[in-house]
């Protein structure tokens, strides 16, 4: 009899272990996510540095704080959201040398918003789809920096915002 009954409490147990991690799996996107990449797909040099990056993050003088909340339900808050002005002009003569200009964004800029997320790793926010997987968050803003001519008289081109965020812990 008392087998039966451990028996039966291990097996209990067991589901309502498989039950709850189930749960976690539904849904990996509960929990802080750092913005790790601001990138618009060109090599750009900022400062005196002697390297070039398509990754603004790597040449940055702003501060980079931002984090996305995502809870179990259904809301996504950003407390310190990094929104510097971009300026990119293409150098008169060239077809690939770009000039950058940032000014950082004064103040903290932040939202909470409602979310949805699916189980192809698809998230939805503010208008925006963004795509989950390996611990990622990748979202692209279509066409949302201009590029001018160096004079800053035209826009030439539109490019895409891609922002890279990475699960925390």
């Amino acid at each position: 009899m008392k087998t039966s009954i451990r028996l039966l409490f291990f097996t209990f147990t067991f589901f309502i272990l498989l039950s709850s991690s189930k749960q976690v799996v539904k849904n990996p996107l509960i929990g802080g996510w750092e913005l790790t990449t601001w990138t618009v797909g060109i090599p750009i040099q900022l400062k005196d540095s002697k390297h070039f990056t398509t990754n603004l993050l790597d040449q940055t003088s702003c501060n980079v704080n931002e984090i996305l909340s995502f809870d179990k339900d259904g809301i996504v808050i950003s407390e310190d959201t990094f929104s510097p002005q971009i300026i990119i002009r293409l150098k008169d003569g060239t077809s690939d040398v770009y000039l950058v200009e940032e000014i950082c964004a004064e103040g903290r800029i932040g939202y909470a918003t409602d979310y949805s997320y699916d189980s192809n790793g698809n998230v939805e926010f503010n208008s925006i789809v963004g795509v989950v997987a390996n611990k990622q968050l990748t979202v692209i803003y279509k066409d949302a920096i201009k590029i001018y001519n160096e004079a800053l008289t035209e826009v030439i081109e539109n490019k895409d915002l891609t922002l890279v965020y990475r699960k925390k812990g």
